[in-house]
């Protein structure tokens, strides 16, 4: 088993660069097509319309794709929707989860009502996760949860959700080169380490229980 050792965000200047040099080739090429599209009296309007549309955009899509902490919240089933976390109903959320596309936990001490970790919902996760909760689907919620969550030391004590997501949680205090070589991986690479894991885990939840 592993024991959940959340740090905080890490947000050094090396994980902006890529998204500022993206940003800025795109920039430097509308501009260029503004200035070339442009003609007559009103060129210089044009333009300077077309470069505010981009600032903004910039400062936007700069904002969306510098998100780069998991958040540790848990939330109910209409707070996802309401925050716009998925394109779904409640009931269809709760039928993806029990298709194993997404998880929830009941909260501890009570026999009702149902929380989704947030960190499951940012991206690229949504696109990952489902082979490894198919691997979990026959543990409690609450042990697949502590999977997710928890520290391992084979992947430099960060947690599978972290390794999964490339991004640590929003409570790590700091992120260690060795942790950020791992974050950095290609995401199917990174997708095949965390069921390596899972398959390890459950594997010892068998022997526990057997």
């Amino acid at each position: 088993m592993h024991s959940v050792k959340n740090r905080g965000p890490d947000r050094g200047p090396a994980q902006y660069d890529a998204v500022e040099r993206v940003l800025e080739q795109f920039m430097q090429l509308v501009e260029d097509r503004l200035d070339a599209l442009a003609r007559g009296r009103d060129r210089e309007k044009v333009i300077a319309l077309g470069m505010q549309a981009l600032s903004e955009a910039r400062a936007s899509l700069t904002s969306i794709s510098i998100k780069k902490s998991l958040p540790a919240t848990k939330l109910k089933a209409s707070d996802v929707i309401s925050q716009g976390l998925v394109s779904l109903s409640q009931a269809t959320l709760y039928r993806a989860a029990e298709n194993g596309r997404f998880y929830f936990i009941t909260p501890k001490g009570r026999s009702i009502g149902r929380e989704f970790p947030a960190w499951q919902f940012m991206e690229p996760v949504p696109e990952l996760i489902e082979p490894v909760l198919h691997q979990l689907e026959n543990q409690p919620s609450s042990e697949i949860h502590a999977f997710w969550v928890g520290a391992v030391d084979d992947i430099n004590e960060l947690s599978p959700a972290e390794l999964l997501a490339g991004k640590p949680f929003e409570t790590r205090i700091e992120v260690h080169e060795s942790q950020r070589r791992l974050l950095s991986l290609p995401a199917s690479e990174r997708l095949r380490k965390v069921q390596e894991l899972a398959e390890l885990y459950t594997r010892g939840m068998a022997d526990i229980i057997g």
